[in-house]
């Protein structure tokens, strides 16, 4: 497997698993890959074919280097850890909030480590207090207010070296409430 990266960044651009060339095996050439690209940047890494970082993707990865700065192969990067502090009214092993357009949920973002990162938050459904929050000892939290929908929901937080997380939330009929047709 060749893994295609900046030079400069570490940034991987690209990757592509051996070729069968005229009967034969054999390794991928940058050249071939990225033809319009400035060749002088980029760099390769050649690995033994890894289904985990075809099915994961690029993004989930980052070039690793040993202690001298020499580039020594590939390495996950960390998660972040995505939670809520609303509970599971219905049982069906979902957190989730009343549609009621008043109801919130505090979304906790966990990382690794106590630098100081920026979090970016989305949200499918209802609206968040705020878009990007800073991390204070590897923690980012936000405000979810939920919609007047019943729907499902799916929170996202991303984060400049860490593997994306999302977290599943429904947005629930309001007890007492009744839907007139």
């Amino acid at each position: 497997m060749l893994i295609v990266y900046d030079k400069t960044t570490g940034e991987i651009i690209g990757h592509a698993s051996r070729l069968f060339d005229n009967g034969k095996w054999r390794e991928a050439t940058i050249e071939e890959i990225f033809p319009q690209r400035d060749h002088s940047k980029l760099e390769a890494l050649y690995l033994k074919d890894d289904p985990r970082y075809f099915h994961q993707g690029p993004e989930h990865w980052r070039i690793r280097h040993d202690e001298s700065g020499v580039v020594v192969g590939l390495e996950r990067l960390p998660a972040i850890t995505l939670s809520c502090d609303a509970s599971d009214h219905d049982n069906d092993g979902i957190p989730d909030l009343p549609a009621d357009g008043t109801s919130t949920t505090k979304i906790t973002a966990k990382l690794d480590g106590d630098a100081k990162v920026d979090v970016t938050f989305r949200t499918t459904r209802g609206s968040l207090s705020k878009r990007t929050v800073t991390t204070a000892k590897g923690q980012a939290t936000v405000e979810l207010r939920a919609a007047t929908e019943t729907v499902a929901v799916i929170v996202t937080a991303t984060a400049p070296g860490y593997r994306p997380a999302t977290l599943q939330m429904e947005f629930i009929p309001v007890a007492g409430h009744s839907v007139v047709f």
